[in-house]
């Protein structure tokens, strides 16, 4: 097997510049692909690369996922920096209140905006450059609250997470027949620096509902990733895989 069993793949992935996104840049990059990952401002994009280390196989963009034209941007990005795109990794979103009695209209909207909406359009620009190149793979990031109901977000988040189970699903049917596979991560909670900040209480809740008794890893994620897009998954599409500790098991 080759050491670097992603050399010559072009990889995109939305919400690159910290947590599993940025954990995932990090890993598909070390196993030899070229990457374009998207973070909400020139800031964070920059603050990614430094932390990466500028390589030429690297290259961030500064998107808004809520705007329309974002989609299409993102993926012309990695057509003109890389020749093309191999697989796409719909990782952006946020979480928007947990209260369902605070959340408006417009919050509502922004959050399947960019959890939803965005995973779609990134999906179908991406589609017609995976099939110039004979085939490729899409990964959507949802999570346990789209499974459960959510334990520590709002309705808003719960909807487009298990939205995108059910998108990963349409899609898997309508791109098979271009050698296009889909799939779906469901992490649960995962230590990151926005789980660090969480209360004791919660943590400790969350973790007493899990029979693995702990929060999961960023590798643990980008781990799965890279075995969905890799050459041991090639008979696998319309799947949502856990990684959750058991918390839900479906």
């Amino acid at each position: 097997m080759s050491a670097q069993p992603f050399s010559g793949k072009v990889v995109l992935i939305t919400g690159g510049t910290r947590g599993i996104g940025l954990e995932m840049v990090r890993a598909f990059a070390v196993e030899g692909a070229s990457v374009v990952f998207s973070g909400t401002s020139e800031e964070s994009v920059a603050r990614a690369m430094t932390g990466l280390g500028e390589r030429p196989s690297l290259r961030g963009v500064a998107a808004d996922l809520a705007d329309p034209a974002a989609p299409a941007r993102l993926v012309a990005a990695a057509q003109q920096a890389f020749g093309g795109l191999d697989v796409l990794i719909n990782n952006a979103g946020i979480t928007g209140p947990a209260d369902l009695w605070a959340i408006d209209a417009a919050e509502w909207d922004r959050v399947q905006a960019v959890n939803l909406r965005a995973a779609f359009f990134c999906a179908r620009e991406a589609v017609g450059l995976m099939r110039a190149r004979g085939g490729g793979c899409i990964i959507n990031i949802a999570s346990v609250a789209g499974q459960i109901g959510g334990a520590a977000t709002g309705p808003a988040y719960v909807a487009a997470k298990a939205g995108m189970i059910g998108l990963t699903r349409s899609l898997a049917r309508h791109f098979a027949p271009f050698g296009v596979r889909v799939n779906c991560i469901a992490p649960a909670d995962i230590e990151t620096d926005m789980t660090s900040g969480w209360s004791d209480a919660l943590r400790d809740r969350l973790k007493a509902m899990t029979p693995l008794g702990r929060f999961g890893r960023v590798d643990e994620v980008s781990g799965a990733a890279l075995f969905l897009a890799g050459p041991a998954s090639t008979f696998i599409t319309g799947q949502t895989l856990n990684v959750n500790g058991g918390i839900y098991m479906g």
